[in-house]
């Protein structure tokens, strides 16, 4: 076929040829600038990653509120308990406890009891409060003044409380208000077991009392009857 083509070709005059070669390349010269001139394909648009770090971030700030509101609420509401604990113990110091922990709990951190304690001064099942000085007697030995004056708590089989002690003469009984329970605030004079769970309510839900004044915050105690019982009772 080509060789036909070249045959025919050179049958053609002069002219034609030269007008031939010509044309041939003013075709190539003009598809050629048809092709330069065609705008190139415009470029695709960089993939857009999914939108998961606005989720993610959003996941983050979220867990973050979350832990500083526990946070927040932890501080607001501390259960942390220090007592003092002394006495007939093996390890004698200051512990840290939670606020439902009670005195069984404090001699087990503290050890546990020596061979020679008075476990019949001893209530095991007296609540813990914040700052307060647990002294476990031996057999035989005389309260120390603290321990007679309320501010520490041995308890007592007899009246199966540890935060009642007699007075020096012996013939008044001390109430502490933030560890008496309700039965040991009947000793009061003229504390029946209303006005006594009205106490331990209200120190339930405002915590424990600072002063033995503050007693006339509580329902049914005016200052004249926190007054009578001014030497009943200690915190």
């Amino acid at each position: 076929m080509g060789q036909k083509i070249q045959e025919w070709w050179l049958t053609l005059p002069r002219k034609q040829q030269v007008l031939g070669l010509v044309g041939v390349l003013g075709v190539l010269v003009i598809g050629g600038w048809l092709l330069l001139r065609q705008p190139a394909p415009a470029a695709l648009p960089a993939a857009i990653p999914p939108a998961t770090t606005s989720s993610s971030g959003q996941s983050h700030a979220t867990g973050a509120q979350t832990q500083a509101t526990a946070t927040s609420q932890a501080s607001s509401h501390d259960t942390r308990v220090f007592v003092d604990v002394q006495g007939a113990v093996r390890h004698p110091g200051l512990y840290q406890f939670t606020a439902e922990m009670r005195v069984a709990d404090a001699i087990k951190a503290a050890g546990g009891l020596v061979d020679r304690a008075d476990r019949q001064q001893i209530n095991l099942a007296t609540r813990l409060t914040d700052q307060q000085q647990l002294y476990l007697p031996l057999k035989g030995e005389k309260r120390p003044a603290a321990a007679a004056s309320g501010n520490a708590t041995v308890g007592s089989s007899a009246t199966g409380s540890g935060s009642a002690a007699s007075s020096g003469s012996g013939s008044a009984t001390v109430v502490n208000l933030n560890t008496a329970t309700v039965t040991d605030l009947q000793q009061l004079t003229g504390v029946g077991a209303k006005k006594a769970q009205k106490i331990v309510d209200y120190r339930t839900e405002h915590g424990s009392f600072q002063t033995v004044a503050d007693l006339a915050q509580v329902p049914g105690f005016g200052e004249k009857t926190v007054a009578n019982l001014q030497d009943q009772l200690t915190t």
